[in-house]
């Protein structure tokens, strides 16, 4: 936990967020956190009861040690599911699909018959690149919410579309505190805080959700009401969930935290907007070997203000989340 030295002036920011958004006291971070995991459980379970009879449909994998058919459940079976009928080894090892061309998260139901591929770091490291940045954001806006006391709102803004190029992952939060710095230990306990998850087996969970009911979840964060109507497609939201966090995005993501290795959480940048601060951090895949100098020289360099989206950041289209 990250304890800021608490003076007058933050907790005067502190009452403003209070008065802003509370209408009681139970209305912290955590408290929010699991309004939105239960809203997520409910409807998911809602959209599960609406499939009343099992329908088989046939999943033409094509792949190593050789191709193969497999007869699963329309609209309940997963790409994961599928491994697990083939061999263990699969599941260890696939941290994205393809499905008829498409890129599928490993635990998105099949809607209809497919040709089916599996992805690892191995085999299509130039498509799962940007996938893996991407599900790192995710998870260190999930880090960010927790690292704070509750006497602090946190709101997170977004992260920008994922830039290999740009040499660091990055969560833009408002977390209600004026000229922040780290100190190395701050940053040392954010880095732990997303190592350990990352070292846990939790799944990635997608569900698509109306924008009306995406609005609900996140009444809460003025960031996110303003960016919902803009990430709408059709009328449909698409969230993610681990563990208890949920946030938006347009994905795909990685399986599981279990594919994250190596991670350090860079540096954080104040910023000249409303966002606040830039949390940037740098993660190789635990698929991927890499030895400890080379490591640290792509940490040096995540050090340094990671501008993706930042020069048109008065757009509100280029800021949302990717």
């Amino acid at each position: 936990m990250i304890k800021m030295k608490w003076s007058p002036k933050h907790n005067a920011i502190h009452h403003f967020f209070s008065k802003r958004y509370f209408s009681t006291e139970k209305l912290t971070n955590e408290y929010i956190r699991k309004m939105k995991s239960d809203m997520f459980s409910e409807e998911k379970n809602r959209q599960q009861s609406l499939v009343t009879r099992i329908e088989k449909i046939e999943v033409k994998y094509r792949g190593v040690p050789a191709d193969c058919t497999l007869m699963m459940n329309k609209n309940m079976s997963t790409p994961y599911n599928c491994a697990m009928h083939m061999h263990e080894m699969f599941c260890q090892r696939s941290v994205l699909a393809e499905v008829n061309g498409q890129l599928w998260d490993m635990h998105r139901p099949l809607t209809e018959e497919c040709e089916l591929k599996l992805l690892n770091f191995h085999t299509a490291p130039s498509v799962l690149n940007k996938v893996f940045w991407r599900s790192c954001s995710f998870l260190l806006g999930l880090v960010i919410e927790r690292a704070f006391k509750e006497e602090f709102f946190i709101d997170l803004h977004s992260w920008p579309r994922p830039n290999i190029k740009s040499g660091s992952y990055v969560y833009d939060v408002d977390i209600g505190i004026p000229n922040w710095t780290p100190t190395t230990e701050e940053l040392k306990t954010l880095t732990t805080m997303l190592c350990k998850l990352a070292s846990e087996d939790n799944n990635f969970e997608m569900l698509d959700v109306s924008e009306s009911l995406a609005m609900k979840m996140f009444q809460h964060n003025r960031f996110k009401i303003q960016q919902i109507p803009q990430l709408s497609k059709e009328g449909s939201v698409r969230l993610y969930r681990v563990k208890d966090h949920v946030d938006i995005s347009y994905g795909p993501m990685i399986g599981n935290t279990k594919f994250v290795g190596t991670t350090q959480v860079a540096a954080v940048h104040h910023l000249d907007t409303k966002s606040g601060y830039r949390f940037q951090a740098v993660s190789i895949p635990k698929q991927l070997t890499l030895n400890s100098f080379a490591f640290s020289v792509l940490v040096d360099r995540a050090k340094k203000l990671n501008e993706t989206g930042l020069a048109s950041d008065s757009d509100e289209k280029s800021s949302v989340t990717a």
